[in-house]
């Protein structure tokens, strides 16, 4: 079942606009709450639902529930934020902000200047590094899940759907991309039922990503990059604008064996030239805020507690003419 433009969920508090999109998995709805303002609503695919045995579909239907808390716990101005989930009809919705903008699979200029696309891709590297610090992995970032927004008057990237989310510990089902074209932003452990996917998974994707920014070309398949011996032409040679810094870091970021990438997406950022993550420097700000608190806190207790010895002191010490008790041990000199 397809819902159809002006049905209405949950009891008319939002109202189906049209589909944005339907894959194997799952379908994405555009919708309006009912205060007009503009939401994405996922949900399973249900003819997939249906074709499944019951313990399979049961399995399903319990991954997707489980997006719910992760989404709502993963907040970054760079992710496209999670709403609430609900059931309508037997089917489980999650219901996301929606960006209005445009995909940066659907740009007007094919090729982007480095300066404007390092923005767009520092600020996906971000969100995904938020991701990480959770232990989950995107495994579809692509330019067409990266929506470009206009705020305060900039544009920024908001990375977008989240359908292929999953914990670092996952089962051995294989998620492959759908769509030929999109291929080539997928590492080859995508392909491999029992590799393991991790940070350098998404480090892979915003690689071929940038590459696809930069010379406006979509990288070979991975598979056969990995296994057919097809050669990655370097983005310089399809633009000589890119520098040799951002060469290189996309060559490493796109190294078919994972473990050959750089591990975290913190360490590719480094090889681009970025600053640290927002993130990161707010942690360090508080680190260092709570630091210098103890410390406050540790010199106003050694004061309230040197004021209070002081008259103990002062009736305990002896007058300038009286010596020392005679059992007072008196400690011996080095001189000689």
């Amino acid at each position: 079942m397809v819902w159809n433009p002006e049905d209405q969920l949950q009891g008319g508090k939002y109202t189906i606009q049209k589909v944005l999109g339907q894959g194997r998995f799952g379908i994405t709805y555009l919708a309006r709450d009912n205060k007009g303002d503009g939401v994405v609503i996922k949900t399973l695919n249900e003819g997939l639902l249906n074709s499944l045995s019951q313990l399979k579909r049961q399995r399903l239907e319990s991954k997707f529930q489980q997006e719910a808390p992760k989404l709502q716990s993963c907040q970054h101005h760079h992710i496209a934020q999670f709403i609430e989930k609900f059931s309508e009809r037997g089917l489980d919705c999650l219901v996301m902000e929606y960006i209005a903008g445009v995909d940066l699979a659907s740009r007007k200029h094919s090729i982007l200047k480095e300066k404007e696309a390092l923005r767009y891709i520092q600020q996906i590297g971000e969100a995904l590094i938020e991701v990480h610090r959770h232990d989950w992995v995107h495994r579809d970032v692509k330019p067409a899940n990266i929506m470009v927004r206009f705020r305060d008057g900039k544009s920024e990237a908001v990375l977008i759907d989240f359908g292929l989310v999953r914990e670092f510990h996952h089962d051995l089902t294989v998620t492959t991309p759908e769509k030929e074209a999109e291929k080539g932003f997928a590492p080859i452990e995508m392909y491999q039922p029992l590799a393991e996917r991790r940070a350098y998974t998404d480090v892979y994707s915003l690689a071929a990503t940038l590459y696809n920014l930069l010379t406006g070309k979509v990288p070979p398949h991975a598979e056969d990059l990995s296994r057919n011996h097809v050669r990655l032409e370097e983005p310089k040679t399809i633009n000589p604008k890119i520098s040799d810094r951002i060469n290189k870091a996309i060559m490493t970021g796109m190294i078919s064996q994972s473990q050959a990438r750089p591990q975290t997406m913190e360490k590719w950022l480094e090889l681009l030239g970025l600053k640290p993550p927002l993130i990161r420097l707010q942690r360090v700000e508080s680190t260092i805020w709570a630091n210098w608190s103890q410390v406050v806190i540790a010199v106003e207790t050694a004061l309230l507690v040197w004021l209070t010895l002081i008259p103990l002191l002062r009736n305990s010490s002896p007058t300038p003419n009286q010596l020392p008790d005679a059992q007072q041990e008196i400690p011996e000199t080095n001189q000689k």
